[in-house]
């Protein structure tokens, strides 16, 4: 039955697939700053898009995704690949998105986990995240609000609060590295694959603050951001990572706008789910992409209905 099922399901895609490609799709995807790990991320998938499904994709850099899931949202662009926390934030009206809830965003696909934390001069003897009391921390993040509760997690997890710490308020996340390289801040909150991680590395020489995995860290972290996990980086595996160091996890979902067409969504589906050494390659975000994790239960979230119902049909449950 579930073979039927499935035929049925690519029977249904590959119709929207030949429709999708015969209209030469045309797609706005919005990402953060360059530089950032989500402008890579969000490059990287639509040069993906127009290589391999020959749709029209423009990439649209803005300060992060706290801009750009408003414009997704209001459908002056369609896609966008964000952080689980922001997505559910946005969806739900919650954290910087109170009172202003973004209700036209809809889950396509959950593309793997990727860690964060807190970087610090190599020549620091800080190697903890509990280290870090009564330092310098990278904050505020005018351009990219959705930040400041990840800051918060990682603190928390390491016991810590935003009150213990001095606050070097930045507008954004390349902003703050910027500043830990020139001095002006001891620590700052960075993406582990992001693309100034080499540059810092390569100006003063970094490392990353670890945490405790433990049920205590983890409430902490969670705290603030309820879709986040803690998980190891092995050592050597990134610039900065000495030792295996346990960091923040969470996962980077690609949201899609109310507005955009099953026709465009159904194909993108399809393909993400049929080649996971592509998706992989994109960008080290998505090296811990799995296919069978596409449709994860986000707490009653909205899903794009192509997203669901190639999920259903292919005999995946979200």
């Amino acid at each position: 039955m579930f073979g039927n099922i499935k035929k049925l399901a690519m029977c249904f895609l590959g119709s929207l697939a030949i429709a999708a490609t015969a209209e030469a799709q045309s797609i706005g995807i919005g990402a953060s700053k360059q530089g950032s790990q989500n402008y890579a991320a969000n490059a990287g998938f639509a040069k993906l898009l127009s290589e391999e499904l020959g749709y029209d994709v423009r990439v649209q850099s803005f300060g992060g995704s706290g801009q750009t899931m408003p414009l997704v949202d209001n459908s002056r662009l369609d896609l966008l690949l964000a952080p689980s926390p922001d997505f559910s934030a946005a969806a739900g009206g919650t954290g910087a998105f109170e009172g202003r809830q973004l209700g036209n965003l809809r889950l396509v696909a959950a593309m793997g986990g990727s860690a964060y934390g807190f970087m610090v001069n190599k020549a620091s003897s800080m190697t903890m995240v509990a280290d870090a009391k009564g330092k310098s921390i990278t904050y505020g993040y005018t351009a990219q609000p959705t930040l400041r509760p990840q800051v918060d997690a990682i603190l928390a997890g390491g016991g810590l609060s935003i009150d213990e710490m001095q606050l070097d308020n930045v507008p954004s996340v390349p902003n703050g590295v910027d500043d830990l390289i020139s001095g002006t801040a001891e620590v700052a909150f960075f993406a582990l694959a992001g693309g100034k991680t080499r540059e810092a590395d390569a100006a003063i020489g970094i490392r990353w603050l670890g945490l405790e995995n433990t049920p205590e860290a983890l409430a902490g972290v969670r705290e603030f951001v309820p879709t986040a996990y803690i998980d190891n980086v092995p050592a050597g595996s990134a610039p900065g990572v000495e030792t295996d160091t346990n960091m923040m996890f969470y996962d980077y979902v690609l949201l899609a706008g109310a507005h955009v067409s099953d026709e465009t969504i159904a194909p993108i589906v399809a393909f993400i789910h049929d080649n996971p050494e592509k998706v992989r390659s994109i960008f080290k975000t998505f090296a811990r992409f799995d296919p069978s994790k596409m449709a994860p239960d986000m707490g009653g979230l909205a899903y794009h209905p192509a997203a669901a119902q190639y999920y259903q049909q292919a005999g995946m449950s979200h």
